[in-house]
């Protein structure tokens, strides 16, 4: 009955100051919003486990390689050894996330897809909704009949939850698929960055992997394994046993293999790509800190209204303390008051959470396009939620409620300010917890402007080639099941039909999409051709068609281009950049050097050419050796058209898909301009300038309430000294300067204090940033200069109002 008694009384109290408690309320709704939000994502992308059977037995299973850093995917062959050889898994699994084409329903539709090994499901412990899974001879060969396992979700949006779906067809690529199986509701594969729409068996692969001839070599690293531990085996103790294989792998295959060992990570940390998990990782440690930094500018608010309340209520505290109030019941009271703020704070927190989620999820970039993540509002995260709330509550309540209960009776009864070094002590709090904003709030508004700085800069970087004046069509003539005679005619219509388009003015053809080239080849120099020891160089290789340099704008410095002169049966030829010029041949000229590739050593090819470097893989990537090969010596179904404009690229790069569309209607195009490229490049960096510059301005408002209750309220208690000070023969001017002059100093001494922080920690923004450092003097100088002076007009309102008391009156009351 006392609980409810001293809620009754918290929501009169409340009631009776709705401006104390709207501002209390909105003040904690915003950063109990803030955090709920981050908090939903970071659990979607990190801590959510995979559906899967005990996934803590589950290892990723990565190659590595002294000499290129990170973790690297494993070959199909070395697959197979690991699968059979080892004694620490009870399965090991293979995958890898390819797009294929859904036809004969209308219009193409891009599906993702997921090469998988035979025991795939059996491994993970995954029972198909209907239906059944792979079985190993399904995996066997390449001859073996198509069959696919379908996601959920197809199986609802496309077959309408068909209960007969078992043994009906689905053709992908042109090509009918025997449905086996329907996957479980929610289960999209391992890789949560590529939720797979369908599921195919390994033997599949010369229809839909975009390198179908690497996928026997044993040097083409393409996928990605995994395997269950056996009973009472450690992660440990696996990873000792599998690089035992692994360096008996390199006895027997010395020219792939050397070197390279194994790296076992849990199933979780493999469900994002190992080279984006870093970068997402500093990222959401990056955006909880700063949602966490803007909870407690507003709980530093809530707290300071709540001391402003408590001294406004010294001598009804002490009447009720002298009548025989016990002191723990006021206590209680004043603490349920300000958990009721906290609990509706939170409830307003989560509204905003969800409209926040929503709207940061519709902002996504690339990387999460075909992403599966459950951002659902579940039990966990209202848990979250009411901790916050209820944390808030006590912490930011308890200490104002103590501190007030503890009244003097003698002086707080009376009716003059006896209690005026009790209101200085409080007015001496509330300065710290201003203090203590504008810190936070430098700290907030210093990574936004860091955030936004990058962006602009990341805008004006030269990425080695025109960007402004090209676009992209992407297709693979591998969707419609074309013979390499087929595929090659269909390039070369589709370079006489771009190239008639109007407003064209260049047109080639590239196997990779601009900035994401990913195909690397071992290449062995001419002095170590006939060396069985030399460590290959794994270095970024692209296939393009000749006049690529010149359509793109990426300068030929030396030599000469490729030729259509350059045919299959023709000696290979290679054109180098300067990169690898100087890495492979430092101080001599690389026209007519020869290299090998690992892969195939019997074939030599010689450089024609030295290119000037440009990025391949990022926007700001460190220089990097590549090798242009012509799509004329070495074909792939894959293809990207690139069309230089002189115009709009946007509407060139439109009209030509349309005129490539009549030359198969049924072949999936994919138009894109380059200038999109780079701004699906940047996303990171959008989002993150976006959200860290939302946060900075809540904090600058919460912080700028903050300074102006407390000069107001220091102006309402030193009410007498400035009216004596008026009579006195000061002038309104120097009562303004005053109150001003207390502002300032609560802000500089916060200022100070936050650029310091800033500063010890902007090292950790680096990786994350365009700029050449993280200490970026404009953002040091200009974000403490702006809050300054945004503080100052704060205070502003007060110091007027302090030059108008009237002396008479103040004298009067004393």
């Amino acid at each position: 009955m006392g609980v409810l008694t001293d809620l009754r009384y918290a929501v009169r109290g409340l009631s009776r100051n709705r401006g104390f408690a709207l501002a209390a309320i909105l003040s904690l709704a915003f950063g109990i919003g803030a955090n709920t939000t981050i908090f939903t994502l970071i659990r979607a992308v990190f801590l959510r486990p995979l559906p899967v059977r005990d996934p803590a037995r589950v290892t990723a299973i990565f190659t590595v390689d002294p000499r290129t850093p990170g973790l690297m995917l494993t070959s199909y062959p070395n697959y197979r050894d690991y699968r059979d050889h080892n004694t620490v898994f009870s399965g090991v699994l293979l995958y890898t996330a390819v797009s294929v084409s859904l036809t004969g329903r209308g219009d193409p539709q891009l599906l993702m897809a997921q090469l998988v090994s035979g025991n795939y499901f059996d491994t993970l412990g995954v029972q198909p909704a209907a239906g059944r899974g792979f079985v190993p001879q399904e995996d066997a060969s390449t001859g073996s009949p198509p069959v696919a396992v379908i996601g959920h979700a197809l199986w609802s949006r496309v077959f309408a939850a068909d209960p007969r779906i078992v043994g009906r067809t689905i053709e992908l690529n042109g090509r009918p698929y025997t449905i086996v199986g329907v996957t479980p509701e929610g289960f999209t594969g391992i890789n949560q960055l590529a939720a797979a729409d369908v599921f195919l068996p390994l033997s599949s692969y010369p229809a839909v992997h975009p390198l179908p001839a690497q996928v026997a070599s044993r040097g083409g690293l393409l996928f990605l394994a995994a395997g269950r531990l056996k009973a009472g085996i450690t992660m440990a103790q696996a990873e000792s046993a599998m690089n035992a294989l692994a360096q008996e792998l390199a006895r027997q295959f010395p020219n792939e293999n050397r070197g390279r060992g194994i790296r076992l990570t849990s199933i979780a940390d493999s469900a994002i790509d190992a080279r984006t998990r870093p970068t997402v990782t500093r990222a959401g440690a990056v955006l909880m800190t700063i949602s966490a930094l803007v909870l407690l500018i507003g709980c530093g608010n809530v707290a300071n209204l709540l001391l402003a309340r408590a001294a406004g209520r010294n001598r009804e505290i002490a009447l009720r303390l002298a009548v025989g109030a016990p002191r723990a019941r006021l206590v209680r009271q004043l603490v349920m008051e300000s958990l009721l703020l906290a609990a509706i704070g939170g409830a307003c927190g989560l509204m905003v959470a969800r409209w926040a989620r929503d709207l940061l999820w519709s902002m996504r970039g690339p990387t999460f396009r075909h992403a599966n993540f459950d951002l659902a509002i579940d039990p966990q995260v209202l848990l979250f939620n009411a901790a916050i709330a209820l944390a808030t509550g006590i912490i930011f309540g308890l200490a104002p409620a103590l501190y007030t209960s503890r009244a003097d009776l003698a002086s707080d009864l009376k009716d003059r300010a006896g209690g005026a070094g009790r209101l200085r002590r409080v007015g001496a709090v509330r300065s710290t917890l201003v203090m203590a904003q504008v810190s936070l709030a430098i700290i907030t508004l210093i990574g936004a402007s860091l955030f936004l700085r990058s962006l602009l800069d990341a805008r004006r970087i030269d990425p080695g080639f025109d960007a402004a004046h090209l676009g992209v069509v992407a297709y693979n003539v591998n969707d419609r099941g074309y013979s390499e005679a087929r595929g090659r005619d269909y390039h070369q219509r589709a370079l006489e039909r771009a190239a008639s388009v109007p407003g064209v003015t260049a047109v080639t053809i590239s196997r990779d999409v601009p900035f994401r080239v990913s195909g690397r080849r071992g290449v062995l120099l001419e002095g170590e051709l006939d060396s069985p020891s030399t460590q290959p160089r794994p270095t970024l290789t692209g296939v393009v068609w000749p006049g690529y340099l010149r359509a793109v704008g990426i300068p030929l410095l030396r030599g000469r281009d490729f030729s259509v002169l350059d045919g299959s049966a023709n000696p290979r030829v290679a054109i180098v950049n300067e990169a690898a010029a100087a890495q492979f041949w430092p101080g001599e000229n690389p026209l007519g050097k020869r290299i090998r590739f690992s892969t195939d050593r019997l074939v030599s090819l010689e450089v024609v050419g030295v290119a000037r470097t440009a990025n391949y893989q990022s926007l700001a990537e460190t220089p990097q050796p590549f090798i242009y090969l012509s799509l004329v010596q070495y074909y792939f179904p894959t293809a990207v058209l690139y069309v230089r404009t002189a115009g709009d690229p946007a509407v060139v790069v439109a009209a030509v898909r349309r005129a490539l569309q009549s030359l198969d209607p049924s072949l999936l195009l994919q138009a894109e301009t380059i200038n999109n490229s780079i701004g699906d490049l940047l996303w990171a960096q959008r989002l993150s300038a976006w959200l860290l510059g939302a946060f900075g301005a809540l904090a600058l408002l919460l912080a700028m309430i903050g300074i102006y209750g407390v000069i107001a309220y220091s102006v309402r208690q030193r009410r007498r000294e400035l009216g004596i000070r008026m009579a006195l023969g000061a002038t309104p001017g120097d009562l303004q300067f005053l109150v001003l002059g207390e502002g300032i100093r609560l802000i500089a001494m916060g200022a100070i204090g936050g650029s310091i922080i800033s500063l010890a920690f902007a090292g950790t923004l680096e990786s994350l940033l365009f700029l050449p450092t993280a200490r970026d003097m404009f953002s040091f100088t200009m974000v403490p200069a702006m809050l300054t002076l945004v503080g100052v007009l704060a205070c502003w309102a007060p110091a007027v109002r302090s030059s108008r008391i009237d002396p008479s009156t103040c004298l009067r009351d004393e």
